[in-house]
């Protein structure tokens, strides 16, 4: 009894002091044999969830077996048939198998009793300490694991490159994907949407990556690839498949007004930046190389490129882009002078209301802009639909519908000015949710755009047409007030007819009763 004792307590010693699930079964492994006393012997582990098990060690003549077996096929006769082996020892938790060893059959018939109480408590040992691995394994992977996405995330990215870059990892590809307009995405759909939006590009990326290839999400919008070994054009192809990849799929994803895109810049370890330290920050500065070139591409990070220090990147965006909106504006008016005009008086309104509502100055300043490019879209539409006089068909008001999508997909490729994208996106969204494009509901829709809508009917019933007669300000305002909770915000709108009472809104070719 004492030599079977021994085992047991150098094995109980040991797995006090591991939770590695490597060495649990190394520990496991040695006391069985010891015990047993086998000429062949095998240790197999669950599969995770699943209902197929794994061999993990195996000693002496058993032989070995790849890939996992399904837990209904460790019957008497299927062991004895396909392994000449049966279940020697058993480790069960809440009626749940969860390993077992298997050992030769002639060895089986020469069991002790003795020798099986032995194995049975050794597979009780091994059970808790399994469990207890389990739930180490589960936590640390929950420590390095970002919960929405499923990469690795930005602790354990900072930890891996501290340790192991220049000692374990001798030359790498550090690959920023930043997803471009990701604000834009929460603002006109929601969170939970960003979120499956950022499911969907981590996806992207583990199916496009190197298979020694580690992903981790490294901020709201940003993705970083590691890829040990990778040399300069295996990273620029990667990095471009990916981007590709990206906008492509995302085409067919109904919901999306314009596809998604991302930028990306790339730093190669040691060939580009040798300090580790420097790393992340010449990557970053790599992808806002791509993303200041128009967005939607791949920059290199190159030893001769410094940091673009008093660039004035962080300017007004208006005023670096202003003569841009102007020539737009200049363009719209070409083709539609009323389109001109209702985007100036728009914009004013608009203006008036949010200085009302106490906004700040920059938010005021995204409204007047706003109101500004509101309406651009419509370059794209026929002129026979834009300049109709009469009633627009079912079919001439789904074109007519489409100037929306074409707004941002022009306002989104001006540099620095994409912030302006919620309040135009959604000045034809109604607060009982039934405009367009999204259907959004409620505070569900940006201010800007609640403001906008506002101020875009208001000038519409109140503004001359080729078709029409201005109609009278008192017509206009009992409109406001019957749109409101189904049309207009009413808190909103309240102050914007408190605006008019006060002749703080200047109506523009309006009528007074």
């Amino acid at each position: 009894m004492a030599e079977k004792q021994e085992p047991l307590e150098k094995l109980q010693e040991q797995l006090l002091h591991t939770s590695r699930m490597e060495d649990i079964c190394d520990h496991l492994m040695e006391a069985a044999a010891e015990l047993t006393q086998c000429a062949g012997l095998a240790l197999f582990l669950r599969c995770g969830e699943t209902s197929e098990f794994e061999q993990k060690r195996l000693a002496g003549c058993f032989p070995e077996i790849p890939g996992s077996v399904k837990e209904e096929l460790f019957d008497s006769t299927f062991l004895r048939c396909a392994f000449g082996a049966e279940i020697a020892g058993e480790m069960i938790y809440k009626d749940r198998k969860y390993g077992f060893f298997l050992v030769c059959c002639q060895e089986c018939d020469k069991k002790e009793v003795q020798g099986e109480k032995c194995l049975r408590l050794l597979c009780t040992l091994g059970m808790l300490a399994l469990r207890s691995g389990w739930y180490a394994g589960e936590a640390w992977i929950k420590s390095v694991t970002d919960d929405v996405t499923g990469a690795y995330n930005r602790r354990y990215l900072l930890k891996r490159l501290n340790e192991d870059m220049g000692n374990s990892v001798l030359q790498a590809a550090l690959i920023d994907i930043n997803v471009d307009d990701f604000k834009l995405y929460n603002e006109m759909y929601g969170y939970m949407q960003s979120d499956s939006l950022l499911q969907f590009v981590a996806d992207i990326i583990r199916g496009e990556k190197s298979p020694q290839g580690e992903l981790y999400r490294f901020g709201a919008d940003e993705f970083l690839l590691l890829e040990p070994g990778m040399a300069e054009a295996q990273a620029l192809e990667t990095a471009e498949r990916i981007r590709k990849k990206i906008r492509q799929v995302s085409k067919d994803k109904k919901k999306l007004i314009h596809p998604l895109t991302v930028s990306c810049g790339i730093v190669l370890f040691p060939e580009n930046v040798a300090v580790k330290e420097d790393l992340l920050g010449s990557c970053s500065r790599a992808v806002y190389y791509a993303k200041v070139r128009g967005k939607n591409q791949t920059a290199l990070w190159k030893k001769e490129d410094h940091p673009r220090e008093g660039s004035g990147y962080y300017r007004s965006s208006f005023e670096k882009i202003a003569p841009t909106i102007y020539a737009f504006m200049a363009a719209v008016d070409a083709k539609d002078q009323i389109t001109f005009r209702h985007s100036l008086k728009v914009s004013e309104y608009a203006t008036t209301l949010a200085q009302a509502l106490g906004l700040k100055e920059e938010e005021v300043e995204i409204i007047r802009e706003a109101g500004l490019l509101h309406d651009i879209g419509k370059i794209g539409i026929p002129e026979n639909i834009l300049k109709k006089q009469s009633f627009l068909t079912e079919e001439e008001y789904a074109v007519m519908k489409e100037h929306v999508k074409n707004a941002t997909e022009m306002i989104r490729f001006l540099p620095d000015m994409n912030y302006v994208l919620p309040a135009v996106v959604a000045h034809h969204e109604r607060y009982d949710g039934k405009g367009y494009p999204s259907g959004l509901a409620g505070e569900d829709i940006p201010l800007g755009g609640r403001c906008l809508a506002i101020a875009d009917s208001f000038d519409t019933m109140t503004a001359r047409r080729p078709y029409k007669e201005p109609m009278r300000i008192s017509y206009a305002v009992r409109e406001l007030e019957k749109g409101k909770n189904t049309q207009f915000d009413p808190y909103l709108t309240d102050v914007f007819l408190q605006l008019i009472e006060e002749g703080k809104i200047r109506v523009w070719n309006g009528q007074e009763e």
